[in-house]
């Protein structure tokens, strides 16, 4: 197992944490998403089959592999941008458990990215 693939699984997973505390907090109601849980769910299918179907192509350094890992690493930056900059609200992604997995997704994702980038090029 290369460097990739594990900094890949770290942040797919710090990524997933992030998505099961996201239903907790009813993140449909926070960005005013339409169909609530449902939708909630139902656009969460296509997300984890990309995040498995990724740790398969990385994991052979193949070129579907590497930008995926570039596309899960821009998405380990998300969580931070929405929760700690665009839609802050005090009452939600606040507990410690949250802050650790949003401030450990962001550096996991800027990694991800920089050394998926270094294997593109």
């Amino acid at each position: 197992m290369n460097i990739l693939t594990l900094l890949y699984i770290l942040n797919a997973t710090l990524l997933i944490l992030h998505e099961i505390e996201s239903g907790y907090e009813k993140e449909w109601e926070i960005l005013k998403l339409p169909g609530e849980i449902t939708s909630f769910l139902i656009i969460h299918i296509p997300i984890i089959y990309i995040l498995l179907y990724g740790l398969l192509e990385i994991d052979q350094l193949s070129n579907t592999g590497i930008i995926l890992g570039l596309i899960t690493g821009l998405g380990g930056i998300i969580p931070f941008l929405v929760h700690k900059i665009i839609v802050k609200k005090e009452e939600s992604f606040n507990l410690l458990i949250s802050n650790i997995i949003i401030y450990s997704n962001i550096l996991t994702g800027i990694t991800l990215f920089i050394y998926s980038l270094y294997f593109l090029i």
